[in-house]
């Protein structure tokens, strides 16, 4: 559909909004569905950008009648619309003044507020993550950030939810980066975990968070003054020799025997500032770890190879 053409759409159901002679009331409920269907043609076109004014106009048609749930799906159905129309730029990496992004973040913020009104705290928080995700996709973990924070603090009791989305809260200080708020909200997602560890349901997590946890506490290099005991327990545990060392008998019960002897072999050769040592185990961490931790293992082998 061409703009014009859309345009003229738009307008002649527009203009049955108006009030008619003789103090008849506009049909408001059919014009609703006349946008709507306006929105979803325009989508199976392939024209985003026209099928957002489309739904937004459906939500304020939903309003005027009082359908609170009609006008907050209609806004929503705007943002995706918005936002599908500012990936498709970013995709093609062409030059983007955002205003489509802008109309998709407010249409988001929107929709979430209603949520939060009508309270469903859920779904406003899923709202808020789904527009985190797609700042993350396009890497911009800084505007992403207090997105996925506000998701955390609405999904409440939800457990799942919200160490997924306090982990996303650790990737975009890890991303930015600033690794001591990283290495607090990793410490919220251990404390989080824990309480739920005889159910076993996040042993990966608890992998996870460990790693991360002792590769931050190595890069910040915290000081026994003004950092807490359980933070420094993370690492002091990796220091300890015992000349009796049973391989079934593991550092943290979340890792593999080999991770566990390779991760306390890194501790003590970068305190020792051995360089050959830590290059080595560098090597064989590789292919045991995740992308984020590899990058976050690279950042302190050069952190120690400029001390020499």
């Amino acid at each position: 559909m061409e703009g014009q053409e859309f345009l003229t759409e738009y307008r002649n159901i527009s203009n049955k909004l108006k009030k008619r002679f003789l103090g008849r009331r506009p049909n408001v409920a059919e014009a609703s569905e006349q946008f709507r269907q306006l929105g979803k043609r325009l989508e199976d076109s392939e024209e985003p950008q026209y099928s957002a004014f489309c739904h937004l106009a459906t939500g304020r048609c939903e309003q005027t009648v009082g359908n609170s749930p009609g006008e907050i799906e209609a806004i929503t159905a705007g943002a995706r619309s918005f936002l599908k129309s500012e990936m498709d730029v970013h995709n093609l990496r062409s030059h983007s003044f955002e205003f489509q992004l802008t109309a998709a973040v407010s249409c988001y913020i929107q929709a979430a507020k209603l949520q939060e009104e009508q309270g469903r705290t859920q779904l406003a928080g899923g709202l808020y993550m789904e527009l985190a995700e797609a700042f993350w996709r396009m890497k911009r973990p800084i505007e992403a950030l207090p997105h996925y924070q506000r998701a955390a603090s609405l999904f409440g009791s939800d457990t799942v939810c919200v160490i997924s989305a306090k982990l996303k809260v650790a990737s975009c200080y890890i991303a930015t980066p600033d690794h001591h708020n990283a290495l607090l909200v990793l410490s919220e997602v251990a404390s989080l975990t824990s309480e739920q560890e005889h159910l076993h349901l996040f042993d990966d997590v608890q992998r996870d968070v460990e790693i991360l946890r002792l590769l931050l506490l190595l890069i910040i290099e915290p000081s026994t003054h003004n950092t807490d005991p359980s933070l420094l327990s993370v690492l002091e545990k990796y220091r300890v020799v015992d000349e009796g060392f049973d391989p079934e008998t593991r550092i943290c019960p979340h890792l593999s025997v080999e991770l566990s002897i390779l991760l306390q072999s890194l501790v003590m050769a970068v305190e020792s500032l051995e360089t050959n040592s830590v290059l080595y185990i560098e090597d064989e961490l590789v292919p045991l770890i995740s992308d984020q931790q590899r990058s976050l293992l690279r950042v302190l082998v050069k952190q120690t190879l400029r001390k020499v």
